[in-house]
C-alpha cells in the first residue's frame, strides 16, 4: 500500500460539486454490471454536507479526491458511501476515510458501524471483510441485490493525561535503586539527539515496559548498530536491566523510568524505526480499559513517532487485549496489521511474562503493525 498523502476533513458547502463529480466517476463502472445506476449516484451531497454527514479527502494541492457520507445514529452508525477519484484509487484513501468515519462513530457513542453494498461490486466484497466487517444479511430491495455488513466498534479509549503519580517509584522484593542522575537515564529536558546518546548508531528502537529486561538486553546485544531506549515504570526491573547493561557492557542503551507517553512526545516525529510493546498491562476490568497503552490515543502517538515503513511489535497472552489491538489497528489509518502469529519473531529470547503465560496455559500472540 502506498503512503496516504491526503488530509481528511469535514466536507464544506464548496465541496458539493467535487463530491458529485467523484461519485459519478467512481460508480459509473458499476452501472452496466448492476443494470442501473447505483442509488448513491443520486445522493444530495449538498444536503449531506449541510447535515455534517460528509468527509472529504483532500490532496496537497487542495483538490478533493475522495469522500465518505454517513449517519452517526446510535447504537448503530451507518456508512452510506465511500468513493475515491479513479486516478487516486488503490492508495489506501478509501480505508482511511472509513477509519475516519469509525472514529467519529465511536465518539458519538455508536457501538457498531453498518453498511450495504451491491452484490455486483466484487471489490467491495473483498474490501469490507478485510477491514473487519462481517456479512449479516442479503436482500433484494428496490431492484438492487444488496449485501449488508456490520462491524463492532472497539470503544474509543482516551488515556489519562500523564501525571507523576501514575506509577510512582515502585519496587518489588529484592529490587535495587536507581539514582536520578544516572548517566544511563535519558533527560527529557534536553532535546533529543541520536548522536549525543548513541554516537554512530544508524537507527533508534524503543521498548515500552520492558519488565525484567530480558528482551531489551538481548535486542541491544544483537543490534549494536542501533540505539535503544527502554522504558519501565517499576524501579526493580529498571535497576536489573541497567545492571545487566553495565555488566555486558552495552554502550547502545538508555533508560527512562515513568510514563512512555512522555518519551514518545519528546522524540522527534518519525525518529523511531521500531517500538516494542511486549506483554503490556492488560487492565482486565472494563473501567480500566482506558489505561491500555494500545488505544486510539496510543496508536496516534506511535504513528507520530514511528518512521514511515517502521513497525510496532506487540505481544500479549490475553485474548481480549489481542482482539482489542486488532480492532484498533483496523480502525487506524496509519497502521496495517502485517503479522499476526502464535510464533514469535526470529531470535526471540522469551520473557518471564511469556514463561508465566505458558505455565498457566495461555498462548501468546505476536503482532507486527506496519507504519504506512
Amino acid at each position: 500500500m502506498n503512503a496516504i498523502d491526503v488530509t481528511i476533513r469535514r466536507a464544506v458547502a464548496d465541496d458539493a460539486a467535487a463530491l458529485l463529480a467523484i461519485s459519478q466517476a467512481a460508480f459509473e463502472c458499476h452501472v452496466v454490471p448492476i443494470g442501473r445506476r447505483p442509488s448513491v449516484m443520486d445522493d444530495d451531497h449538498a444536503a449531506l454536507i449541510a447535515a455534517g454527514q460528509a468527509l472529504a479527502a483532500v490532496d496537497a494541492d487542495g483538490s478533493v479526491c475522495g469522500y465518505a457520507t454517513f449517519n452517526l445514529a446510535q447504537p448503530e452508525a451507518w456508512l452510506r458511501a465511500v468513493a475515491v477519484a479513479p486516478g487516486r484509487q488503490g492508495r489506501g484513501i478509501g480505508p482511511a476515510l472509513i477509519a475516519a468515519v469509525e472514529e467519529r462513530a465511536r465518539a458519538a457513542g455508536a457501538t457498531h458501524l453498518a453498511l450495504h453494498t451491491n452484490a455486483k461490486m466484487a471489490d467491495n466484497l473483498v474490501l469490507y471483510p478485510r477491514l473487519g466487517f462481517d456479512e449479516v444479511d442479503r436482500r433484494n430491495e428496490d431492484g438492487f441485490e444488496r449485501i449488508y455488513f456490520r462491524k463492532t466498534l472497539a470503544p474509543a479509549m482516551a488515556m489519562k493525561a500523564p501525571v507523576d503519580a501514575l506509577y510512582g517509584r515502585r519496587k518489588g522484593q529484592g529490587g535495587g535503586t536507581v539514582a536520578a542522575d544516572d548517566p544511563l537515564l535519558v533527560d527529557l529536558s534536553v532535546p533529543y539527539s541520536r548522536k549525543a546518546l548513541f554516537g554512530t548508531a544508524d537507527a533508534l528502537c524503543v521498548e515500552v515496559g520492558f519488565g525484567g529486561g530480558e528482551h531489551f538486553i538481548d535486542h541491544a546485544r544483537r543490534a549494536p548498530e542501533s540505539g535503544l531506549i527502554g522504558i519501565e515504570p517499576f524501579e526493580t526491573g529498571l535497576a536489573r536491566a541497567m545492571k545487566a547493561a553495565r555488566d555486558l557492557p552495552l554502550t547502545n542503551v538508555r533508560f527512562y523510568q515513568g510514563d512512555a507517553r512522555r518519551v514518545l512526545e519528546w522524540l522527534p516525529a518519525g525518529s523511531a524505526q521500531r517500538v516494542d510493546v511486549l506483554y503490556p498491562d492488560p487492565w482486565h476490568k472494563q473501567r480500566h480499559w482506558k489505561r491500555r497503552f494500545i488505544s486510539s490515543d496510543g496508536l496516534g502517538r506511535l504513528a507520530r513517532t514511528v518512521a514511515p515503513g517502521g513497525e510496532v511489535r506487540f505481544a500479549s497472552d490475553i485474548d481480549h487485549y489481542v482482539r482489542w489491538t486488532r480492532a484498533h489497528v483496523e480502525a487506524h489509518p496509519a497502521f496495517v496489521l502485517e503479522r499476526d502469529s502464535a510464533d514469535p519473531w526470529p531470535h526471540w529470547p522469551g520473557t518471564r511474562y511469556e514463561t508465566k503465560a505458558f505455565r498457566e496455559g495461555r498462548t501468546p500472540r505476536y503482532l507486527t503493525l506496519r507504519r504506512i
